[in-house]
C-alpha cells in the first residue's frame, strides 16, 4: 500500500484509501483514530475549520475541551477559550447561559474569544479571523520580549 501525507493531529503516516476517505469526509488527512475523535466530539463544522486552521499554525489548541465545568469549542488549555457562535447564541436565554459561562471562565483567569459564524463562512474573513486568533494565542503562549528582559535585570 501506497503512503501518502500524514495526520494532521498525531503525524502518523496514511494510506492512500484512508487520507483519500479522509479527505472526503472530514477535508482533513487524518488517521482512523482520529477520525472518530472529530466525528465523537460534537464540534460544529466550522469550529473543526477553525481548530484545524490554528493547529496548522502550530497553536497547541484543544477541540470540545471540558474545563471541569463546560465543554469549551476550541481551548489554549488554561490559557484561552474560543467559543463559535452559531445563531441559537442570539437568543436571550442561551446569550445569558453564554455570559454566565464567561463569567465563570474569567474566575479562573481564562479569557473567551466569541467567533460568530458568519467570520467562518467566507475565505477572506475565515483567514483574517485566524490570523488574528493566532496573534491572539502567540501572545498568550509568549510572554512579551520586553517582560523577559526586565526580569533579567533584576
Amino acid at each position: 500500500m501506497k503512503t501518502s501525507r500524514n495526520c494532521l493531529e498525531c503525524g502518523k503516516l496514511l494510506t492512500e484509501g484512508v487520507e483519500q476517505f479522509s479527505m472526503e469526509v472530514y477535508g482533513y488527512p487524518l488517521c482512523l483514530k482520529h477520525q472518530a475523535y472529530i466525528t465523537e466530539s460534537g464540534a460544529s463544522p466550522q469550529a473543526i475549520d477553525l481548530y484545524f486552521a490554528l493547529k496548522s499554525e502550530k497553536i497547541p489548541v484543544v477541540l470540545e475541551y471540558w474545563d471541569g465545568h463546560k465543554h469549551v469549542d476550541i481551548a489554549l488549555p488554561g490559557k484561552l477559550y474560543i467559543e463559535v457562535n452559531g445563531s441559537y447564541h442570539y437568543e436571550s436565554i442561551q446569550a445569558l447561559i453564554d455570559l454566565r459561562r464567561t463569567v465563570y471562565s474569567l474566575r479562573g483567569d481564562i479569557s473567551t474569544i466569541w467567533v460568530p459564524n458568519y467570520l467562518l463562512s467566507q475565505p477572506p474573513l475565515f483567514r483574517q479571523t485566524v490570523e488574528e486568533l493566532t496573534k491572539a494565542c502567540r501572545s498568550l503562549m509568549n510572554p512579551a520580549p520586553f517582560l523577559n528582559l526586565a526580569l533579567s535585570f533584576n
